[in-house]
């Protein structure tokens, strides 16, 4: 009765055992997944020189992601895959195009020169499509909603580029619908490759946070003086 009794506690501690250590090789297990999301923020500090007609100090930016996540460890995830930018940087001041009308690719931006009583703004629109990669670290293992810390790392070409100037009277350039100048120049270089690290959570269900970002190629180049305006700043997203 005693070898009876013995031998079904060795069986039940046994297939504990076995079922213990299945259930740490499935934790440890990598899981992957693939979902497509938008972002949304607003941009602070975006051009690092103030004293240049290419600054801004705003902007607005929108995220297209379709990624793959890769869970290697109970703490660490990589993601990568497809995104779709689209900036919308308003300049901090009033400027007019710079240089030859019969070359708009050499043509850049300067102070406006002559003073006006109209409301003037000009604004940069660029898009890039591009690889991202992404390393996160949850620092709470048990609750990944709660904090995540990201280093990013995204490479892009800029599918359109171009600024538009508000009330600029030039001649045989002004949209007569929307008295808007709009100029596609190579002033803003076509390549980016951004570094940013980012704080965010999930604990209201939409994942937000605030991300630091430096593009480490310049975002303007100017045609006529080769000045290059390099790109960093910070985004609040949702």
């Amino acid at each position: 009765m005693k070898r009876i009794i013995f031998s079904l506690v060795a069986l039940i501690v046994a297939y504990g055992l076995h079922a213990q250590s299945d259930t740490l090789l499935n934790a440890d297990r990598p899981k992957s997944t693939i979902d497509l999301g938008i972002s949304a923020g607003v941009s602070l500090f975006n051009n690092g020189n103030d004293l240049s007609p290419y600054y801004s100090n705003y902007g607005t930016t929108v995220q297209l992601p379709l990624m793959a996540h890769w869970q290697f460890a109970p703490k660490w995830q990589l993601s990568s895959g497809l995104r779709y930018d689209f900036a919308w940087n308003r300049l901090y001041y009033n400027v007019e195009p710079s240089g030859s009308w019969d070359d708009f690719s050499n043509m850049g931006l300067q102070f406006l020169q002559t003073p006006t009583t109209s409301k003037q703004n000009a604004y940069a629109y660029i898009s890039h499509l591009g690889i991202p990669v992404e390393l996160k670290w949850y620092p709470f293992a048990h609750n990944r909603n709660s904090l995540g810390v990201a280093l990013d790392l995204f490479a892009g070409y800029a599918v359109t580029r171009y600024f538009v100037i508000d009330n600029l009277h030039t001649p045989g350039m002004e949209d007569e619908n929307t008295g808007q100048t709009v100029l596609n120049t190579a002033a803003i270089q076509p390549w980016k490759v951004e570094v940013g690290l980012s704080l965010s959570t999930s604990l209201l269900g939409l994942t937000h946070g605030v991300r630091l970002f430096v593009n480490l190629l310049p975002t303007y180049q100017d045609p006529t003086t080769g000045e290059k305006i390099y790109t960093s700043g910070i985004t609040l997203y949702l």
